[in-house]
């Protein structure tokens, strides 16, 4: 079968990795380069996983996968202790990054798998037996037998036609924003703590990003805003957002951030889902369409991995046609 993926994360990689073998697949991914929400933001000479911060283990199948990767040196265990303030907490479990960024894993996975980059699906189109695919710039691409989306659960209900048998699953997914603060200093701060987790808004998340292993060495230190804080403020503008930010995140650190020379902020529309599909993967076998993501089971990497794990099983179980 000739099979289209839409997004080129950990959960679409993942599912060309293990169908590819058997069929031929095209993952479309409309920003730059893979990595999804495991993206890494360089402006020289700095670098902010800006995206997912860590990661942990549960399941066999992803401890599996995360000695793979440590065998090929892509995986590193980080932190060791994160400072806790305003009742927040974490996992026990160990936590690891991707190295030498956040996209690592997904630039590997995307080798030898045919990936569109820049390519922004905008519309699906059926002729006959077989799906089209329209792009924001018009391109077509296709003809394919199934298309599956590992977009956010919005995007994804956008795309498909009303319908697809999981439509109102997935209209039902609520997904959460969320600000990433990137910030490079000339000089190191003295900070007691490499990361912490707030549970006072609008500061969620601080990290000293150049501490992470394997990166670059000039000082650079990634804030996360708390989603609910997020969805409140999502379209308000944005150095407006960024000075909430750097006053909160000044007041925690004891320092005044603003003093940073490199200063962006990022906004994640799709940033976790606060309401998950409650589904391992959306399937209609009848349209040949299907769904996947960590917004199916979760909001974690390992969520994507599993999502976009268990649809490749159901896809290859099918009566070959």
């Amino acid at each position: 079968m000739k099979i289209a993926i839409i997004g080129a994360g950990l959960a679409g990689l993942t599912l060309a990795r293990k169908l590819q073998t058997h069929h031929s697949v095209t993952v479309l991914e409309k920003a730059r380069g893979p990595g999804g929400r495991m993206s890494t933001r360089r402006a020289a000479p700095y670098a902010f996983d800006h995206g997912a911060q860590y990661f942990t283990a549960q399941t066999e199948a992803f401890q599996h996968f995360i000695e793979d990767m440590k065998s090929l040196d892509l995986i590193a265990p980080w932190p060791g202790d994160i400072a806790l303030i305003g009742g927040a907490h974490v996992s026990e479990k160990p936590k690891y990054v991707a190295t030498p960024s956040m996209n690592a894993i997904c630039k590997h996975l995307a080798q030898d798998v045919d990936v569109q980059t820049q390519t922004h699906a905008e519309t699906l189109k059926r002729t006959q037996e077989s799906w089209v695919i329209e792009d924001k710039n018009g391109a077509s691409y296709g003809p394919f037998d199934w298309v599956i989306s590992s977009a956010p659960s919005g995007q994804t209900a956008a795309l498909f036609p009303d319908r697809f048998l999981h439509q109102k699953t997935l209209e039902n997914v609520q997904m959460s924003g969320c600000f990433s603060l990137m910030l490079g200093f000339e000089t190191p701060l003295d900070l007691p703590w490499t990361a912490l987790k707030s549970g006072r808004p609008p500061v969620g998340w601080m990290a000293v990003n150049s501490n992470k292993p394997h990166r670059p060495t000039p000082y650079a230190i990634l804030f996360q805003s708390t989603n609910a804080w997020a969805e409140v403020y999502l379209e308000d503008d944005p150095d407006t957002v960024m000075q909430a930010l750097l006053n909160a995140a000044s007041e925690i650190a004891g320092a005044d951030l603003a003093a940073a020379s490199h200063q962006v902020l990022h906004r994640w529309r799709y940033a976790a889902p606060s309401q998950p599909a409650g589904l391992p993967f959306l399937m209609d076998e009848d349209q040949a369409l299907a769904a996947c993501g960590d917004w199916c089971l979760g909001s974690k990497v390992e969520a994507a991995f599993s999502s976009a794990s268990a649809l490749a099983a159901a896809l290859l179980s099918l009566p070959k046609t």
